[in-house]
This record gives structure tokens, C-alpha cells and sequence, in this order.
């Protein structure tokens, strides 16, 4: 019976994603035709041809010159078949030039991440086991003060701090860990602090709040009343269960992060998908906008169902309606 509700709520998430996807489409579509710049004025370029029959054969290039349903229609049809179109500024390939920036983009926020999860979740489990205690005390203050100062202000401060002050680390750049994997280190290190610094804020306070209401649920009194040992409870009982809902929040801020990495990528000159996505939408690059925001939301949309989905197989308290 387990098992068939599983199958269910499965195929139910699954057509949820899709109505979500084709939501997104049509939001992204839309906001790429009124945002300002012209895309055939982008093609012809500040010296071209703006003669009324060049102008014409633009257009008709880029398919503008059809209804715009129609226009629609034809971009979701592209996309299906992995075809994204091709950029207004160097006319390669869309599709290949964002899978050339993934790479890049999860490397910075993987390891941000890792780095987030080793700092905040012994910081918010001890917080919670020392509730109201002088430690407890400090992290709250800091995660707190982390979360009021914006990212980007976090970075600015590394920067200044650790490559202009101190030059310890190269300010900005991106090199391939396979060409040179110290170098590529180097400039890895403050991004991803800056990333990770700003992730652990939030995770804390998480986990802190998470763990401190399991352990003042009915099953940890219980074990306590039985006489486990305290590190058994708090261990076993207790933290696995917390581990249980981080899951929802890490996968949720992991694809969060490939749409909110534009500026830290664009200060360090870290040049994943949100730098490629910035370059795209300053260079009115219509065709790289649209798939590059259009990617953020699949990976957002599909990671958070697969989160749901894991979250109610791992966890049988979890209904699956």
C-alpha cells in the first residue's frame, strides 16, 4: 500500500512539474518581449544596415515578423527539441554556450555549499543543545548580522580585505580546474566563502529551530524518560530527524543558487551561467536571456520535486497527498 501511494504521489508531483514548466515558459517568453532593447536592432548592430528591407529580413531571420503566439509556439516547439537559437552577438550556439557555463556555476556552488553545511550544522546543533547559553548567544548575533548584510557586501569586504589589502588571493577571474587546478583554487576561494558565508547564516538558524523542536517533541521525552544515554538521544534520535528536513532546505537553496549566483559571479569574475546571464542581458542578447532563465527554472523546478519526492519516501510521516 506504502508503495502504490509512493507511485501516486510521484505521478502527481511529476504533472504538478509540468504545468509549473509550461507557467515558466510562458512568464519567460513574456517578460523577454517587453523588457527594453530591440533584438533585431541587436543583430544589425550600431553600424549596420537599417534600411527597411534589411530590417525586414532581420526579422524574418529571428522569426519576430510571425504572430506572437505563433512565436511562442515555435520557441517551445525549439526548446523541446534542445534547440535554444543562436546568440545576437557572436551567432554561436545558445545551448552550447550554457553548457559550457553549468560546469562552472555548480563548482562555485557546490563547494559553497559544502562549505556552508561544515560550518552550520554543528553550529546550529550545538546552539540548540546550549539554548540560551553565551555560544548560542554569538551565533544567533552573527547569523543574524550575516543574513541583514547583503551578499555582495560580504564579498566586497573579502575582496578589499584578502586581495587588496592583504594579496593573499587574486581578485577576480575563472580558470579551469583542469588547465590550472591551483590557480582555478585560488580564485575559487573567496566566491565561494562569500556564497558559503551567506548559506551558513540561514542553515544555522534552520537547523538551531529544527533540532531545538525535536528535542522537545514527545518521542525524545520518551527515549530521555527510558534512560537512553543523553548522546544516544540527541545523535540518534534527534539529529537524524533534523537531517531529515534539511534535506528540503539544502535542495531548495542549491537550486536557488544557479538564478542568485548572477552577482557574485559578476564581482569576481567567476564566469558561470549567472555572469553569461548578466553578459546576455546588458549585450540585449534575447536569445541567451531566454534560455538562460529559462534553465534557472527547470533546474529549480525539478530539483525541489525531486526534494519533495525523497523527503516523503525517506520520511513515513510525511502523507503523500
Amino acid at each position: 500500500m506504502r508503495s502504490a501511494n509512493v507511485i501516486k504521489y510521484i505521478l502527481k508531483r511529476l504533472l504538478m512539474a509540468v504545468f509549473v514548466l509550461l507557467l515558466v515558459t510562458v512568464i519567460v517568453f513574456v517578460a523577454v518581449r517587453l523588457a527594453p532593447g530591440d533584438p533585431v536592432q541587436a543583430k544589425i548592430g550600431p553600424h549596420g544596415d537599417y534600411s527597411p528591407e534589411n530590417v525586414a529580413r532581420v526579422s524574418a531571420a529571428l522569426g519576430l515578423d510571425k504572430p506572437i503566439y505563433v512565436q511562442y509556439l515555435v520557441w517551445v516547439r525549439d526548446c523541446l527539441k534542445g534547440s535554444f537559437g543562436y546568440s545576437l552577438i557572436n551567432g554561436a550556439d545558445v545551448g552550447q554556450l550554457i553548457a559550457q557555463k553549468i560546469p562552472v556555476s555548480m563548482e562555485l556552488i557546490l563547494v559553497a555549499m559544502v562549505l556552508a553545511l561544515l560550518i552550520s550544522i554543528p553550529l546550529g546543533v550545538y546552539s540548540a543543545l546550549k539554548k540560551g547559553s553565551v555560544f548560542d548567544q554569538v551565533v544567533s548575533v552573527i547569523s543574524t548580522g550575516l543574513l541583514a548584510v547583503p551578499t555582495f557586501c560580504v564579498g566586497l569586504l573579502l575582496l578589499i580585505l584578502i586581495s587588496v589589502k592583504l594579496r593573499l588571493l587574486p581578485s577576480s577571474g575563472y580558470v579551469p580546474f583542469s588547465e590550472n587546478p591551483g590557480q582555478n583554487l585560488k580564485l575559487l576561494i573567496m566566491p565561494a566563502l562569500t556564497l558559503g558565508l551567506a548559506e551558513q547564516a540561514s542553515l544555522t538558524r534552520y537547523i538551531r529551530s529544527e533540532t531545538i523542536e525535536v528535542l522537545n517533541s514527545n518521542y525524545i521525552r520518551t527515549a530521555r524518560a527510558k534512560g537512553l544515554p543523553v548522546k544516544v538521544v540527541n545523535f540518534k534520535h534527534a539529529f537524524k530527524n533534523v537531517l531529515v528536513t534539511v534535506i528540503t532546505l539544502v535542495g531548495m537553496r542549491f537550486a536557488q543558487l544557479f538564478g542568485g549566483t548572477v552577482i557574485i559571479e559578476q564581482l569576481f569574475g567567476w564566469s558561470g551561467l549567472g555572469w553569461f546571464t548578466y553578459q546576455s542581458i546588458i549585450s540585449r542578447d534575447y536569445p541567451a536571456v531566454q534560455a538562460s532563465v529559462l534553465l534557472v527554472a527547470v533546474i529549480f523546478v525539478v530539483v525541489n520535486m525531486l526534494v519533495d519526492i525523497l523527503y516523503a519516501v525517506i520520511d513515513p510521516r510525511i502523507k503523500l497527498e
